[in-house]
């Protein structure tokens, strides 16, 4: 058996399939505490967690079962990043050419996030991962000590930008709809579905611009004080002119956002 029809085997897998619904209602929860705390950081100025991915699953392992959610996540995220995987090397027979290339590329993308979250669960399940702060601070400081620190540091940060305002863009157009069945986006579901990915979608953008923009900011001041993560980035913008306002309509769009994969999870397409 060869690995094209190993992977293809795999995502007709009915298991599999199941194991990737439970992952999507799982991302859909953790945005769904992050739009939680985002707001507290509104409200409040502050919040007794980061609002970061550790932060969430931090909070959720503060909770009634917490590691027995988390373990759940885990094997979710697991059969998530297996069939992204499998959609990278068989998947998107819808598009042709190089549009099957970038689509396979980013699915491959997203297996890597997945996984990420994956391992993310299993440190803060089995008790190893602490809930530090300022960890963005700490890799861009030491990048910035390097020869060519400042350029690297810039380019991390396009990156992000460009990272946010792909999501806008994806919110903003139908490209999402494709992960969706014909049930998902007809009537008056498909247009409730609508507002919740157009809305997530660009709040998730607009959040990951800020980040971007305060680690190039870091690169040009060459301060690593400058820089920082999701929590961060939302501090600093709480002091700006209608930050909270900013902050509670970020924070909504973060819960519109994990309402949207936890519908994905209902109404998910093969691709």
């Amino acid at each position: 058996m060869n690995t094209q029809t190993a992977a293809e085997e795999a995502r007709d897998s009915p298991a599999l399939e199941w194991g990737a619904r439970i992952g999507f209602v799982v991302y859909g929860l953790v945005y769904g505490v992050l739009a939680w705390l985002t707001v507290q950081i509104a409200v409040s100025g502050g919040s007794s967690a980061k609002v970061s991915r550790q932060g969430a699953l931090h909070e959720v392992a503060r909770q009634p079962l917490g590691g027995t959610m988390l373990w759940i996540a885990f094997g979710g995220f697991c059969a998530l990043v297996l069939w992204e995987a499998a959609t990278a090397l068989v998947g998107h027979h819808d598009k042709d050419g190089g549009k099957r290339v970038v689509a396979r590329l980013a699915s491959a993308a997203k297996a890597i996030v997945f996984a990420v979250f994956a391992f993310s669960c299993a440190k803060v399940a089995s008790g190893s991962g602490g809930n530090k702060s300022g960890g963005a601070k700490t890799w861009t400081a030491r990048i910035l000590e390097l020869p060519a620190g400042p350029v690297i540091v810039a380019a991390a940060g396009l990156a992000i930008l460009a990272y946010g305002v792909y999501s806008v863009i994806r919110g903003l157009g139908d490209g999402w709809r494709k992960d969706l069945d014909p049930d998902g986006k007809r009537g008056d579901l498909g247009k409730v579905i609508t507002v919740l990915a157009r809305t997530g979608y660009t709040s998730r953008g607009l959040a990951f611009g800020i980040v971007g923009g305060l680690v190039i900011w870091a690169a040009f001041t060459q301060d690593a004080q400058h820089s920082g993560g999701l929590d961060q980035a939302l501090q600093r913008a709480r002091h700006a002119p209608l930050g909270s306002a900013l902050l509670i309509l970020i924070g909504l769009g973060f819960a519109c956002y994990g309402l949207y994969n936890i519908a994905r999870a209902f109404y998910l397409r093969r691709k």
